[in-house]
Order: structure tokens, then C-alpha cells, then sequence
């Protein structure tokens, strides 16, 4: 058994917040515990404090960060998920860029394995509004393995349950192990890491017009989520949409974006609030 002093724990526990915005508190101490003891046996340091050096001054320490990024990372999703929210995306904010004029600019913020931003663009194609060279869609992670996993775009059955079979049939291809997406869905996304809690990696996202980041939010405490948000803001005009899970709400925490509830779902508008930079 691995030995963990409770104040390195706690260091390390920090640091992990600090760094990427994920906060385990009390009642998950046996979680990260158990997720922090797989990656010491690969690293193999005998106690939390080895490993925390191993993390900051050894030579592959950045690569072990972006190890630990991947393994805290909740990456369970599947194609089509919150469907409502994908009829607000190809009606109420098609109708908007439309009257604007412009290609439409969304960004997935937390795309995991790539099912959210490839079901956007599928949703896209779909209703037959929007040609792919009129859409452009910016998929980022903290995990650099979950991103290598959207870019091969290949997947198996579990990710298609609320999938109808013609639209399995329409963009994907059978394979071996699975399905791969074809094309133009595929061409329609670009994949970059971005960590949301790095000001500069935020910035360069540029001006979106809809911002997907959905279940992301649960895993940060209420400061880190208000953040979060006020980099989002930054990043969307007046009237731009912000899409947040089931599980997550901005109700009464900002001035920056006003809701919308509708029989089926929520999503949130920004407002003309200037937003902190």
C-alpha cells in the first residue's frame, strides 16, 4: 500500500484545483486518493510527497500533469445528448447568424471524446439550413488523450444509444471495432486543448457565437464557475448563447447572461453587461 500523508494530500489536492479548476472535496478523498495512487505506481513513488516532485521537478513532469488531466477527467458522453438543446442550436440561433449574415461560430468547450461538437455539426447538416463551409466548430479539452480519441473519430456502440439507426447509416462507416465519422461532419471540427482555466488559452479562442460547456461546471467550485463564465462572456457578443448541462445553472449568479427556460431545456443569452477581462 502506497503511503499518503494527509498534508501532502491536501497540497496536491490544491494544486490539482489551482491548475485545472477540478475540486474533490472531503466526501471524494478515497476517489482522487485511488486515482493518485494508479498514476504513482507508474511513476513509481512511494508517497505523495515523491510523486508531487516527480510532478514538479522531474524531467517528464509536464507529461505526467497532462497524464493526471486524462485520468481526473470525466469522459462518459454519447452522440445526440440534451437533443433539446441541439433544437435551440438549428433553430433560435441559426435564425440569429442568420439575420446577421455571417458563418456561424460555436465552440464546444469540454468535448471530451469529440460525440458533443460532431453531434452539433451532424444536428447542423441535418436541418438542411446551413452548408458545412457556413459553420465552424472549435473543439477543445484538457485531456490530450481524449482529444487524440475525437480526431480518429472512431466509435462503439454504446456512444450511439439515443442515435437513430439512419442517422448511424448517414455519417458513419462500419468498422471493425466500431464506426468512424465521415466526412463532411469531420471536416467541420477542429480539435485543440485548451484548458478553461488559462486566461491566455481562453483568449485565443476568439469570438464565438455559441459556447457549449456542459457538465464541466459540476466539477468546479462556485468561484471557478463564475470565472469560467466571465471568460465565456468575454468571448461572445450581445444575444450570443451559452449552453450549460441539466445539472448546471448561472439562475441569480450573474449579471452577464440572462436564461431562457423553455418547456424542455435552459440556456442562457449575454446580455450587454460589460464583462471583466
Amino acid at each position: 500500500m502506497i503511503a499518503v500523508a494527509s498534508d501532502d494530500f491536501r497540497a496536491l489536492r490544491d494544486r490539482i484545483r489551482s491548475r485545472f479548476g477540478l475540486y474533490f472535496d472531503d466526501s471524494k478523498e478515497s476517489l482522487l486518493q485511488s486515482r493518485l495512487q494508479a498514476r504513482m505506481v507508474t511513476c513509481r513513488a512511494q508517497t505523495l510527497g515523491q510523486y508531487r516532485a516527480y510532478l514538479d521537478e522531474g524531467p517528464a513532469g509536464e507529461a505526467e500533469w497532462d497524464e493526471l488531466a486524462s485520468l481526473l477527467s470525466n469522459n462518459e458522453t454519447y452522440f445526440l445528448r440534451e437533443r433539446a438543446q441541439l433544437g435551440v442550436l438549428t433553430g433560435t440561433v441559426l435564425d440569429h447568424c442568420q439575420r446577421r449574415g455571417t458563418a456561424l461560430r460555436i465552440w464546444s468547450a469540454a468535448c471530451s471524446t469529440g460525440e458533443e461538437p460532431y453531434s452539433l455539426a451532424m444536428s447542423l447538416l441535418e436541418s438542411g439550413r446551413i452548408q458545412p463551409d457556413e459553420c465552424s466548430i472549435l473543439a477543445t479539452d484538457l485531456s490530450p488523450r481524449v482529444l487524440e480519441r475525437a480526431r480518429a473519430g472512431l466509435y462503439r456502440e454504446l456512444a450511439f444509444r439515443a442515435t437513430p439507426p439512419a442517422l448511424i447509416e448517414k455519417y458513419f462507416r462500419p468498422r471493425e471495432n466500431g464506426f468512424s465519422i465521415e466526412e463532411p461532419v469531420k471536416s467541420m471540427v477542429c480539435f485543440s486543448r485548451v484548458n478553461l482555466l488559462d486566461p491566455q488559452a481562453t483568449a485565443r479562442v476568439g469570438l464565438q457565437d455559441a459556447i457549449f460547456c456542459r457538465n464541466v461546471l459540476i466539477y468546479f467550485d462556485r468561484a471557478t464557475q463564475l470565472e469560467v463564465a466571465r471568460r465565456f462572456a468575454t468571448l461572445l457578443p450581445p444575444g450570443g448563447f451559452l449552453f450549460l448541462g441539466h445539472a448546471e445553472s448561472l439562475m441569480h449568479a450573474t449579471d452577464l447572461y440572462h436564461p431562457v427556460v423553455t418547456s424542455e431545456t435552459v440556456y442562457y443569452r449575454r446580455t450587454s453587461h460589460a464583462a471583466p477581462h
